[in-house]
This record gives C-alpha cells, sequence and structure tokens, in this order.
C-alpha cells in the first residue's frame, strides 16, 4: 500500500492531475489527498471535501432507483417495455425488460452513441442543452428514431438506455428523477453531499470542470442540470458510502443486491456487466467510471479486503493516467 500511495503521488505531480484520490479500507480511511484547483482562476483549490461531476457514475445510481421500484413491486426485472406504454415501440422493442436496459442489451435508440464517432467535448442534439434539466425533457429526442438492434442480441452501451430508465422513474412514481433518487437513494446510504445541481445554482465547495486546456469550463458542453445517464454531483466519502450501502443490502434487498451483482454480460475473459456497474468474474472486484466534458471519474471496490480506492477529477480525462497507477496494484 505505501508503494501504491508513493506512485499515485509521484504521478499527480508528474501530470498536474487535478482531483481528489482516496484509498478507505471498510470506513477507516487509508489516504485521501486533493490535488489542484476547483475553481483554476480564482486559485480556489480542490480538497477531499470538494463534489465532482462523475458523469457516467451516475448509472450506478439510476440502476438502484430503479431498484428500489422493483423491490416496491412496481416493477420487475422481467417487466416489458409493452407492459408500461405501447406509445416507447418506436425506438424500443416492445420486448425489452427493465433487465435488458439495465445491462446495455436493450437495443433502444441511443442519443448520444459512444459506438459513432464524435467529438465529446463539442456533442449537439435537436434539442439544445440548456432545455434538457430532466429526463423526461430527453423524450423528443427518441421520437422518430428507430431501435438499434432487438433485445439481448448483444451489449451496446447505452446512455440512451438510463436517460429512458429516468424517464421510467419520473413516468411510475410522478415525481422528478432527482427527488425520488435523492428520497429512495441518497438519503437511505447517507450520501448528503450528494445531489443533480444545476450549473447555474452549484452549492459551496463544488469543483468546475475544465476541458483538456486546463482552462474552459464545461458549461456548454453538458445539460445544465444531470439524468438518467450522468451529471451527478458526489464526494468521495459519499462514493464509499455508496458500496458500503450496496454490499450491505441498505439500499435494494438481499435478491435484488445479488441480481444486480450477478454477471449479465461478459466483456472478455475475465469481466463482465452486472445491473449499472462493471465487474470481475470471479465477483471480487466492482468498479463504475464516468468520463465526459471537464469530468474523469473511477472507483473500484475489491470486496475481500472490503477496499475502495476512488478517483474524482475535473478535468476531461483527467482520471486517465491515475487509474493505470491503481489497475498496475490491482
Amino acid at each position: 500500500m505505501e508503494e501504491l500511495i508513493r506512485r499515485i503521488e509521484q504521478v499527480a505531480d508528474e501530470t498536474g492531475f487535478s482531483g481528489v484520490v482516496s484509498i478507505f479500507r471498510g470506513d477507516s480511511t487509508v489516504f485521501s489527498k486533493a490535488f489542484g484547483y476547483r475553481d483554476v482562476k480564482n486559485r480556489l483549490p480542490n480538497t477531499t471535501e470538494t463534489r465532482f461531476g462523475i458523469a457516467s457514475g451516475t448509472k450506478l445510481i439510476t440502476a438502484l432507483a430503479i431498484g428500489v421500484l422493483i423491490d416496491r413491486g412496481l416493477l420487475s426485472l422481467d417487466t416489458t417495455v409493452n407492459e408500461i406504454d405501447r406509445e416507447y415501440r418506436e425506438f424500443i422493442d416492445e420486448r425489452a425488460t427493465i433487465l435488458h436496459l439495465l445491462t446495455h442489451t436493450s437495443g433502444i435508440y441511443d442519443y448520444y452513441d459512444e459506438e459513432v464517432e464524435q467529438d465529446f467535448d463539442q456533442p449537439s442534439l435537436r434539442i439544445p442543452w440548456s432545455e434538457l434539466r430532466t429526463p423526461s425533457d430527453y423524450y423528443p429526442l427518441f421520437k422518430g428514431r428507430a431501435m438499434k438492434f432487438r433485445p439481448g442480441e448483444r451489449y451496446s452501451y447505452s446512455n440512451g438506455g438510463y436517460v429512458f430508465l429516468g424517464i421510467l422513474i419520473e413516468k411510475l412514481t410522478g415525481r422528478l428523477y432527482r427527488d425520488y433518487v435523492h428520497e429512495y437513494v441518497l438519503l437511505p446510504t447517507g450520501m448528503q453531499q450528494s445531489g443533480f445541481y444545476a450549473f447555474d445554482d452549484l452549492p459551496p465547495n463544488t469543483a468546475n470542470g475544465y476541458l483538456e486546456d486546463r482552462i474552459t469550463i464545461n458549461i456548454y458542453r453538458l445539460p445544465p442540470r444531470g439524468g438518467g445517464d450522468g451529471g451527478m454531483y458526489t464526494t468521495t466519502d459519499d462514493i464509499r458510502l455508496l458500496w458500503d450501502s450496496l454490499f450491505s443490502c441498505r439500499i435494494l434487498s438481499r435478491d435484488l443486491t445479488r441480481s444486480y451483482l450477478a454477471t449479465h454480460c461478459r466483456r472478455d475473459g475475465t469481466r463482465g456487466y452486472g445491473c449499472g456497474l462493471y465487474k470481475r468474474l470471479d465477483d471480487s472486484m466492482f468498479w463504475i467510471v464516468g468520463s465526459d466534458a471537464g469530468v474523469g471519474f473511477d472507483s473500484r471496490h475489491i470486496v475481500a479486503e472490503k477496499l475502495t480506492i476512488n478517483i474524482l477529477s475535473n478535468i476531461t480525462n483527467g482520471e486517465d493516467d491515475m487509474r493505470e497507477v491503481i489497475r498496475h496494484h490491482l
């Protein structure tokens, strides 16, 4: 562990890493250190209590919110899109299930398709970013679009699928996605420093996100408020609480937690995907990641050692070099 900490500090110095790197064993902090600035122009430093965007790390949060609906009896993993609303059949096969959506195997139309080459620092949509403040605002992006493939045919990482899960949460609960997540996921886990904050109303000690030039802020590259596929802000301590709550079954029932942590898709000979998170096939490690304009995030939980390692960065791809250090030591 001492060698890993030495390499973390060395690489942070060599690369100008901006963000926080933490190592937790259970509820004890082994190492946690902040680097760089949350506000470059005003020279305000990051701290270990700073909130960072986690981009697609949010997908686990959405998956858990869906799981709460399942435990409440409003859905099941086998519920089909057709059972919820036949209107959706245009952009997703009516036989696609909640499990297909959770595991990126539904074939739904993807409004932000990462299999298509594009500049993720300069994305463009048919709807101005400024109008996308909750998942249901994305619905016009799906209408009139064709599904990608039949459900279960293959794995295809899908931002659209997780936005659609957010839309379903709003439809089934009659509440804003962020409010439902706050009550049923964030509060039960004790994640009091986490939330879906608007760019124009960020709480104190929240990091600005910067493009790779480390000068340009990301506010015109992303929706003004996060939703089902990304955009939550959190702290390294809250991410530790998330892993602890998940494996302690404090969010979902024991049986559903077991289903979420199972391997539903194989990525290669050693890695797979559960519901909202990546995993080793031997169940020894689970992780969530996020990369977007002004965001770099990687969090890994090693089960046997109850070890959590977090990288939160406020630079586009800012987690990359640090992730290689972590991988080398795991």
